[in-house]
């Protein structure tokens, strides 16, 4: 049986990647800061000893401990729109280094890192491919994902390690506790706010959908030494998926819209603010959030298609449908 490591594994995409592995039958093991994971599938398996949890942070974890893993997949990461380059840094580009390291030192087949489509920036685009330039924004999350990338590529290049970088668009799903559960509260409330009445394409991916383009690239080698975006291929403006999601939930799509000139204005007055005061808190716009719907963010799948055969299995109305039944069960 072959056997796979997951770095972040009690995280809300790092338990999907699990469950997908298990249902695969690899024999999975996984490192996480936090003591379990909210996603009561992947704590099933977890009480059934099925898969064991090592507790601990990426940076000071004893990967001596650890069995030799054939698989590598790295899940964990700092993520924010907000603070110190230099923190995310220490564990996005530091730590995955020690994660590789790991690898390197029991032999593993593969690895992969989870990135993100942040790299290239809030320029305008659709059906952006993963040649293009990559000019993240300003902001320390988008630059450390870059530096981590371009680490991850020649560290492994140099050391003969396979490796897999995955960059996802906008995840949604069941036990998303950071976005989708905080967009469903408002638009369930009327309340939810978008710039230029939503009209930009977006870049949504089912975390199930993710979850499968990730295990696959990693386990088959035909798809190593490579970079991919993963999205679910929709094409959907914000606007739809909010109606979408509106309809699932069963109220009136009803949301509140700015110009984006004006919202980048006072995304970019708060963040000035809160720079002045030094606040190491994240204001409640920024700069990072807003810039990305002011714009057309859309990315081709097609080299995912053609490397490994990636294709989404569940419909962004199956996946807002499983995504509303949770929430309506929390």
């Amino acid at each position: 049986m072959s056997s796979a490591l997951v770095m972040g594994i009690n995280g809300f995409i790092g338990s999907f990647v699990a469950l997908e592995l298990a249902k695969r039958g690899y024999k999975v093991i996984g490192v996480d800061i936090s003591d379990k994971p909210k996603n009561k599938q992947l704590l099933q398996l977890i009480e059934k000893g099925e898969v064991t949890v090592y507790k601990g942070g990426i940076n000071d974890f004893d990967f001596s401990t650890l069995p030799p893993c054939d698989y590598v997949f790295q899940i964990a990461g700092k993520v924010s729109a907000w603070g110190d380059i230099a923190d995310f840094d220490r564990v996005n580009v530091d730590g995955t280094r020690r994660v590789i390291d790991y690898a390197l030192a029991v032999g593993s087949k593969a690895f992969l890192y989870l990135s993100s489509v942040a790299v290239y920036g809030y320029r305008g685009y659709t059906n952006l491919k993963e040649e293009a330039e990559k000019q993240p924004f300003d902001n320390p999350y988008s630059i450390s994902k870059l530096n981590a990338e371009n680490m991850v590529a020649e560290y492994c290049t140099q050391n003969n390690m396979p490796y897999v970088v995955i960059r996802p668009g906008n995840v949604y799903g069941k036990y998303d506790f950071t976005s989708s559960n905080h967009i469903y509260k408002l638009i369930k409330k009327g309340k939810m706010p978008y710039v230029d009445k939503g009209k930009y394409i977006s870049c949504f991916v089912y975390v199930e959908n993710l979850a499968d383009a990730i295990v696959s690239a990693c386990t088959l080698e035909r798809a190593w030494d490579e970079d991919y975006n993963i999205t679910d291929g929709v094409g959907e403006t914000l606007h739809e998926y909010f109606v979408a999601v509106a309809t699932a939930l069963g109220v009136k799509p009803k949301f509140s819209s700015m110009p984006s000139a004006i919202a980048k204005a006072v995304a970019s007055l708060v963040e000035a603010l809160y720079k002045l005061i030094r606040s190491k808190k994240a204001p409640l716009i920024t700069k990072f959030s807003v810039y990305q719907n002011c714009a057309d963010y859309h990315f081709s799948i097609q080299k995912a298609k053609d490397k490994f055969g990636f294709a989404p299995k569940i419909s962004m109305e199956e996946g807002i449908r499983r995504s509303v039944e949770w929430f309506n069960s929390l």
